[in-house]
């Protein structure tokens, strides 16, 4: 660290300090009761509690519900040593987190990377203020352990493509605004084959369908293609190199997990990843693994 740093950090810690006290409503300063509690934003969204969209809105105004992202796409523009700050200023407060999202999770880091500036523009500023819920369109009946192997079909019709296919697993797809998805767009390739594209669910020719647990509810869906039209500018990166946005996705996944479910991308502590969201929903077993033996013998690392 050069001189000056730590002042400079000491800095932030008071500007930190001082705003969240200032802004952080009571209310958001204890522990989630139950899933009614978590903010996940987006269209849908029902706020039981005025506070939460209050303290939702006033993160995202701020940009620290992704505090290190570019500031000039809404984001906090902090440093990892900020936004490690943030962190423990809002655990000192015991505030909850603003919001839980797959898109600042894992959609968004990829966008960053790999998204021209138009579609980094268009998504990633309602991702920070939680305005977009989003799912992701991975696995399907006959591609688990083998994404690589996924058929959903992705023709090029001029001025657009269509869509037609199936995905499993699709977590809260009937709850999500935007769905991030894997499709095939050459089928005399595997993995080189495949592209990384984004529509809204609403989309005529989209259909969800919750997968009933014995609990009588899930997180998980079907989620069916027929017919459906995504304009060519939503299409990710390069068509048919949607397999290396994958891969990247799937680390940033991996990496929000092991820190919490927020990673260096988000602020806050206690959030759920994917695996603890179905291991809530599902249970575990004496070794902690998911009781769904399906799930099990798919060893996904992400199971949407």
């Amino acid at each position: 660290m050069a001189y000056g740093d730590t002042a400079q950090l000491d800095a932030f810690r008071a500007e930190a300090r001082t705003w969240l006290e200032e802004n952080c409503p009571e209310t958001m300063r204890s522990p989630m009761s139950s899933d009614s509690d978590v903010i996940w934003g987006g269209r849908k969204q029902e706020f039981k509690n005025p506070d939460a969209k209050l303290w939702l809105e006033r993160m995202g105004e701020k940009g620290w519900t992704a505090p290190e992202w570019p500031a000039e796409y809404g984001g906090g523009g902090l440093s990892k040593a900020e936004s490690r700050i943030l962190q423990e200023e809002m655990g000192r407060i015991k505030a909850r987190p603003p919001l839980f999202s797959f898109g600042i999770w894992m959609f968004g880091p990829a966008l960053l990377e790999f998204g021209n500036e138009e579609q980094k523009k268009r998504f990633i500023p309602d991702i920070v203020k939680g305005k977009t819920r989003w799912c992701q369109g991975y696995s399907e009946p006959g591609a688990g352990s083998d994404l690589a192997g996924l058929q959903t079909k992705c023709e090029d019709q001029g001025d657009h493509y269509l869509i037609n296919g199936q995905k499993v697993w699709t977590s809260y797809a009937n709850h999500a605004d935007w769905i991030f998805c894997l499709v095939r767009t050459d089928t005399s390739e595997k993995h080189n084959g495949i592209s990384f594209i984004v529509f809204d669910m609403e989309t005529e020719g989209v259909e969800t369908r919750p997968i009933k647990l014995i609990s009588g509810s899930s997180p998980f869906c079907e989620t069916f293609f027929n017919d459906v039209k995504v304009p060519k500018e939503q299409m990710v990166g390069e068509r048919n190199k949607g397999w290396t946005i994958a891969k990247r996705l799937l680390q940033f996944e991996r990496q929000s997990i092991s820190a919490g479910g927020f990673g260096s991308t988000g602020a806050g502590a206690g959030a759920m990843g994917v695996q603890d969201i179905a291991k809530h929903h599902l249970g575990t077993t004496t070794d902690g693994a998911l009781t769904d033996g399906d799930l099990r013998a798919r060893n996904l690392n992400v199971i949407s």
